[in-house]
């Protein structure tokens, strides 16, 4: 088969195909969890993968996630020994030594949040690494074939630029890191390209940030007038009756109390909520910037990413994590996923027929720092 330019390859259809049994495991993966004082977590979360990875479809072919749970503990323990079991030894002799207040120990803390902010990088360069490694599409699996310090110093560089920048310097630094961490990826023997400018970005940044500054200063407009409605006489009189300690508040006191507290818990709710709405604006547009710079042989890429659908997929997200108490965590791992798979487009062909295996070693253990670190969702 050969594409409009006579371009040997296929095209290529995503689908997601949900089954059912994501509910059931949920709940096991939840009750021997508590049972084993959360070791069996690196087994539930293999087996989420497992489930949602089948579920993805390439040209009617589903994935497959070969990943051991017994991998991801041994890469849990490796990280343990070497890196935060002598943090903590260390500051127990000293503690017992000098006792609990040293500066020795204020500086071993600065010390462990510095290596962390210098390795997050390399947590995520790593655990996608392996996420890719045992990840299957007709027999042949994919890999990241750079370093993942040279990604972890970038990050860390990224981090300290968009402090000193009050942030407009993300966009260009978001699009290095896609750059090479995309330009590292392989499946089997194809290589994906990445290529574009920041440029396009900069004007719904602008816009975004500009917002975030109005609402920011709205707020603390907000949140200063309300403070000084409740530093007033009669209001300051209504606390001092509910909140001393033999109260007799009339109803009206009360009522006035609780009004004023739920106004300022609503204002902070509000602040909390606008500034992620107005950014879903920007992480539309990044993401699909984003996949229309990325090539994989004959193929480019298009994702239909909106703040509408961004901001719905967060919301109901977050109701799932509140109402479920976080054993429904698999079906936000698993809309997530299917976003994405719906949204996607593969314009153009590939010569899958071309694709031989990846070359690359395969490790024997899995995502240490991103267990350590907590890092990523999925």
């Amino acid at each position: 088969m050969t594409d409009s330019r006579g371009a040997p390859g296929e095209t290529i259809q995503i689908q997601y195909v949900p089954r059912p049994g994501l509910g059931g495991l949920s709940i096991v993966n939840f009750l021997l969890t508590i049972l084993t004082l959360g070791i069996y977590r690196f087994w539930a979360k293999t087996n989420v993968r497992k489930h949602i990875w089948s579920c993805i479809y390439f040209n009617g072919q589903p994935l497959e996630y070969t990943g051991r749970g017994l991998e991801l503990f041994l890469g849990f323990l490796i990280v343990l020994g070497i890196f935060m079991l002598p943090f903590i030894l260390l500051v127990f002799v000293i503690s017992l030594a000098y006792g609990p207040e040293h500066p020795a120990i204020i500086a071993l803390q600065i010390l462990l949040y510095l290596i962390i902010a210098v390795l997050w990088g390399a947590a995520v360069y790593r655990a996608r690494r392996y996420q890719l490694s045992r990840t299957l599409w007709r027999g042949i699996r994919g890999t990241l074939v750079g370093s993942s310090m040279i990604y972890s110093l970038t990050y860390f560089g990224s981090l300290l630029a968009s402090g000193t920048s009050l942030g407009w310097s993300n966009p260009v630094l978001n699009t290095v890191l896609q750059e090479q961490i995309i330009g590292d990826m392989r499946f089997g023997n194809l290589a994906f390209k990445f290529r574009g400018r920041a440029g396009p970005l900069y004007p719904t940044y602008a816009l975004c940030w500009f917002l975030t500054l109005v609402a920011i200063i709205a707020g603390i407009g907000i949140i200063a007038y309300e403070f000084a409605v409740l530093s007033g006489p009669e209001l300051s009189a209504a606390f001092e009756e509910v909140f001393r300690d033999n109260p007799q508040p009339t109803p009206d006191q009360t009522w006035t109390v609780g009004t004023m507290i739920a106004v300022v818990v609503l204002t902070y709710l509000a602040i909390f909520l606008v500034i992620p709405t107005l950014w879903a604006i920007y992480t539309a547009k990044e993401l699909a910037t984003f996949a229309s710079y990325t090539t994989a042989g004959n193929a480019t890429f298009k994702l239909n990413a909106t703040a509408g659908s961004l901001i719905a997929l967060v919301i109901v997200n977050l109701l799932i994590l509140i109402f479920t108490l976080g054993i429904g965590r698999p079906f936000i791992q698993q809309r997530l996923v299917r976003y994405m798979c719906d949204r996607l487009q593969v314009i153009g062909t590939v010569d899958v027929d071309a694709i031989a295996q990846s070359s690359a070693a395969l490790s024997k253990t899995g995502e240490g720092l991103a267990d350590a670190f907590d890092v990523g969702v999925i």
